[in-house]
């Protein structure tokens, strides 16, 4: 597909590439619209905004008292306030249960499940003798971005790199996923999953002796939260694995940037996760008419947020 020149004025290039620009490669239609132009729905999705405050309000207990030697109770009220100040005046949509209450609750629940003074996972304490209670990266690549000709970025954030304390203090990084259930199989959904062998991949690159993932997951319900682990354990061949095929990835997008045409994907990517917001773009012989429908939000793994424009 090529795009109209006044559709590419308004497209850049990505200087950071993460786990989610990476799964968008399997349309590069889709890539250009979400990742160059900022495409996205004006309404945000609860989904994603739940998921943020959740892991804004762990993170600030986790730093509350692994950092600052809070005692808990006083680091959950805190956190909370983070919570609260992230979720601001978001209302979930009509019958959806990821909503300003439950996900408190969700919130409180997570540390009585996993209590951070009994937690078979502690925080790998970093060699300034900080515990690694966040994990942000940004590692430049061996391939330049197509206009600056600087090195392209790959970065990501995950939530705290841990030693499990069950297994021999093996290295993992940790990672909390909000959800309204687990279907069967939960674990197995992670096996594969990329963002999680690139924080692998990631934490190596600064000396850290990870080779293996812990996810959190937390089903808020209407009227319960359940909580369940997956473990992925990860090999070092599949980890090389994965960066010479991520490094694949960035090349191919970089090439049909470079050619200014992009494929469409024809495929299952325009169903998943609920179908693709751009889909409308895609079925109109006139996408510029569809632009004043979208918002412009420019995502930035190294945010917290997506920053509108």
């Amino acid at each position: 597909m090529k795009f109209s020149p006044s559709m590419m004025e308004k497209a850049v290039f990505p200087s950071v590439i993460d786990s989610t620009i990476l799964l968008s490669t399997a349309c590069p239609t889709k890539f250009v619209y979400q990742f160059c132009m900022g495409l996205s729905p004006i309404e945000k999705s609860i989904h994603l905004h739940a998921g943020g405050a959740f892991a804004h309000g762990v993170e600030a207990v986790r730093k509350n008292f692994y950092l600052n030697k809070m005692p808990l109770d006083l680091a959950l009220i805190d956190g909370w306030r983070q919570f609260i100040n992230y979720w601001g005046e978001q209302e979930a949509p009509e019958g959806s249960y990821k909503d300003f209450y439950n996900v408190s609750a969700a919130l409180f629940d997570y540390f009585h499940n996993y209590n951070p003074n009994t937690d078979y996972i502690q925080p790998y304490i970093k060699s300034d003798g900080t515990p690694a209670v966040e994990f942000t990266f940004a590692i430049p690549l061996p391939i330049n971005h197509p206009d600056t000709n600087e090195p392209l970025i790959y970065a990501g954030r995950s939530d705290m790199i841990g030693v499990c304390k069950t297994m021999g203090d093996l290295g993992c990084v940790v990672d909390e996923k909000t959800s309204y259930s687990f279907p069967a199989e939960w674990a197995k959904l992670f096996s594969m999953r990329g963002q999680f062998i690139g924080y692998t991949w990631a934490a190596q690159q600064f000396g850290l002796p990870v080779s293996m993932c812990v996810v959190r997951g937390v089903a808020i319900q209407q009227r319960s939260i359940k909580h369940l682990e997956a473990i992925m354990q990860f090999p070092q061949w599949q980890i090389d694995r994965w960066y010479q095929e991520m490094l694949m990835k960035v090349e191919y997008i970089v090439d049909y940037w470079k050619k200014k045409e992009f494929p469409l994907n024809y495929g299952d990517i325009c169903s998943s996760y609920g179908g693709c917001p751009q889909l409308d773009l895609c079925t109109s012989p006139n996408p510029e008419a569809w632009l004043p429908s979208f918002a412009i939000r420019r995502w930035n793994p190294l945010d917290k947020q997506e920053a509108s424009t």
